[in-house]
């Protein structure tokens, strides 16, 4: 399944691929060409290398052979799935209450518990984590739609929908993964921070946003700490624009994002537009970095700025919790 500014990643699909044949003795090669005759011949391979070690059903427990076959033939991995409606990983249990499939949409109502009553609360997010296997792209929201606070249960409504109509949920089961779950999530709202406008540079070096022709400050080193995760690493004028640069280390982690803004003595508010360089999963831990300095741009005259203060709303979890949770369940198309 296909998400908001989620591309595959071939550098991941190169080590599913390598972890296959270390664990199941196979050696994958690049083909020139790729149809479904080669993706039934690596799908055959790897299931005649099961037979001769563990059976089929065993073989799609292994992360690294589920994956792939989930890639060549989703629809033989599918099969060999057993129909499990629950599941429960780092002591915390996930199960399907209930599920509608209509055409190329699904409808799935999912109840959230930590066994151990500790790490928690009604903040519970899934972080984008969750995957329907339908075998072609599909986007997806998933919202908290209950907290029962005696049990600590969170009931989350997840909508999935082909991106192609012509698409259909078909077959006798699917299976919903889940892989993160942040908790314990903060919000500081209207935190001033303060900024020397005595000496903003008009001379800065920047460079170009990766996916747009925005200007941006490079990243740069630590101005000023906001708090913890939230760092100033930038500030000045590209153009006739004021640009503050934020860098969030933890936002991948934590999902750690903010708001900056200006008030000038009347209290009115100018809003920044965000800007980000790039996006996560390239292959490359440096350019996922980058991604997580980010400008906010002001249209005010530098002339101006002093009858101007900085301020911020933040926001960030305080508990992650990775983990596996897969969940098969029947299937009743309508």
């Amino acid at each position: 399944m296909q998400r908001m500014n989620d591309t595959f990643n071939q550098t991941h699909l190169k080590k599913i691929r390598s972890r296959v044949g270390e664990e199941l003795g196979l050696s994958f090669q690049k083909c020139k060409t790729q149809g479904t005759l080669m993706r039934f011949s690596v799908a055959l391979a790897v299931f005649a290398a099961c037979f001769l070690t563990i059976t089929p059903a065993l073989a799609i427990g292994i992360p690294a052979v589920n994956d792939l076959l989930y890639f060549v033939l989703p629809e033989t991995a599918q099969f060999f799935k057993t129909v499990q409606m629950s599941d429960i990983d780092q002591n915390i249990e996930i199960n399907v209450e209930s599920a509608y499939v209509h055409g190329s949409k699904a409808e799935i109502l999912v109840s959230v518990r930590d066994l151990n009553r500790d790490r928690l609360d009604d903040s519970i997010d899934f972080y984008d984590s969750y995957d329907l296997r339908t075998g072609f792209d599909s986007i997806g929201t998933c919202n908290q739609i209950g907290y029962d606070t005696s049990t600590g249960t969170a009931t989350f409504l997840i909508e999935i929908s082909s991106m192609n109509s012509d698409d259909l949920i078909t077959g006798k089961k699917i299976t919903l993964s889940f892989q993160t779950i942040l908790s314990g999530k903060e919000t500081k709202m209207a935190v001033p921070i303060q900024m020397d406008w005595s000496n903003i540079s008009n001379e800065v070096i920047t460079e170009k946003a990766e996916h747009s022709d925005a200007m941006l400050l490079i990243p740069g080193e630590e101005i000023l700490k906001i708090m913890d995760g939230f760092l100033v690493t930038g500030v000045g004028y590209v153009g006739e624009q004021l640009h503050i640069q934020l860098y969030t280390p933890r936002r991948h982690q934590f999902d750690d994002h903010a708001a900056l803004y200006l008030k000038n003595e009347a209290e009115a508010i100018i809003q920044a537009n965000a800007v980000y360089r790039g996006g996560y999963n390239t292959g490359d831990p440096e350019l996922d970095k980058r991604a997580d300095y980010i400008d906010f741009v002001f249209d005010v005259p530098n002339d101006l700025l002093s009858h101007y203060k900085l301020y911020g709303d933040f926001y960030s979890a305080t508990t992650r919790i990775d983990g596996d949770w897969s969940i098969t369940f029947p299937l009743e198309n309508n």
